[in-house]
């Protein structure tokens, strides 16, 4: 069936490189979902059918948008916004998981895609008496959904706050009131809904005067480098990795180095592949006295840890990208896998607990507040 009323934005998005692709395989190859999990999700297909205007939904919500795809494409075809432009053709003729639904529905009813109640999004900031951001500040913190409800996530939360008030920097925090960036909207397809929140939350960051965003998760800040760039977002945004090496080499931090410890480190996909920030992690673990060993897979190579593309809301079968992680991570001999973003810490989290093994997982923030003079 020819595809003759998806309209012409999707039509222009599904364009966007599709000719340049010449079915050599390679997307399909070097995807970690088809390579470690046992799940047959066939990249090229859907590109393929993205070319000739076909409708072809198989297994398109497996993919992890993790761009693995796009590093070793030769032709370099945008192949993760075609397949989330497929995706908005599935949602717009109700072909969207039932859980993709209600992820949607949570963020319409409560500002967040977990379903956790508005008025205790800011839970984690108790007894720190952080400034509300709508006061006015230069830096404002856009914490995310999954470090604001997610119990785990909370010590790396409240590390960054700490070493920013540390650095004297005039930050502040939405609170209760900050929503969702968006991204499992994008997603999912839901673009009509996702313009509206967007066009909502600039009105928002606009309005507190900042200068810059910080955010506390990769999959928030490509969100507003690029969607809300688009949209008219005229404040620098950086992850935190990225304005915390700003601060250290501007002299507002400085570490005092303790022991030498062995430590490896996850790039999340986003970060690594989708923002080219690579190194700025590194350098802040070396600054503080850490020695990095590599995993086989790291940088742009990255093996994603399985959270990304709405997968953190769906249940897969087979081996989970984590515990493909989790391995490499235990081949390094260290006792310390870092990384810095709240889905990788989540699922590392899990890989580790679950199957028992000996080696701490933990965020970057957690590790640097430590050794902060």
């Amino acid at each position: 069936m020819i595809v003759e009323d998806t309209g012409s934005k999707m039509l222009e998005i599904m364009g966007m490189g599709t000719t340049l692709c010449y079915q050599c395989g390679e997307c399909t190859v070097s995807c970690p979902v088809g390579e470690f999990t046992g799940e047959k999700i066939s990249v090229r297909s859907i590109i393929r059918a993205a070319q000739i205007g076909q409708e072809y939904y198989d297994n398109i919500w497996a993919c992890a948008t993790c761009k693995l795809c796009e590093n070793y494409c030769p032709r370099n075809v945008d192949i993760v916004n075609i397949i989330l432009a497929v995706r908005t053709m599935a949602f717009s003729k109700r072909k969207a998981p039932e859980k993709i639904e209600k992820v949607i529905w949570d963020i319409f009813e409560n500002g967040n895609p977990w379903g956790g109640k508005k008025k205790e999004r800011a839970k984690w900031a108790e007894g720190m008496e952080i400034k509300d951001a709508s006061e006015g500040v230069d830096v404002l913190l856009y914490v995310g959904c999954e470090a604001a409800y997610d119990p785990k996530q909370h010590g790396n939360v409240r590390s960054i706050a700490e070493i920013l008030r540390r650095a004297g920097v005039n930050f502040g925090i939405l609170g209760n009131n900050e929503r969702c960036c968006g991204e499992p909207l994008k997603n999912a397809g839901e673009i009509e809904y996702l313009e509206e929140l967007v066009s909502q939350n600039i009105d928002q960051f606009e309005g507190t005067g900042a200068k810059i965003i910080v955010t506390v998760s990769p999959h928030c800040s490509k969100m507003f480098k690029e969607v809300y760039r688009k949209a008219g977002l005229k404040i620098e945004v950086m992850h935190y990795t990225e304005y915390l090496n700003r601060l250290y080499s501007e002299g507002l931090i400085k570490f005092k180095v303790g022991n030498s410890e062995n430590v490896t480190y996850h790039d999340p996909c986003l970060l690594s592949r989708g923002e080219g920030v690579i190194e700025e992690p590194r350098d802040l673990l070396k600054a503080s006295g850490f020695k990095i060993v590599e995993m086989k897979d790291y940088g742009k190579n990255s093996i994603c840890c399985g959270g990304g593309g709405n997968r953190m809301f769906l249940e897969f079968k087979g081996k989970r990208l984590a515990d493909v992680r989790t391995d490499q991570a235990i081949e390094t001999g260290t006792g310390i896998i870092v990384t810095a973003c709240p889905y990788c810490n989540m699922n590392l989290h899990d890989s580790v607990k679950t199957r028992a093994i000996n080696i701490k997982v933990m965020e970057l923030a957690e590790l640097l507040k430590e050794r902060i003079e």
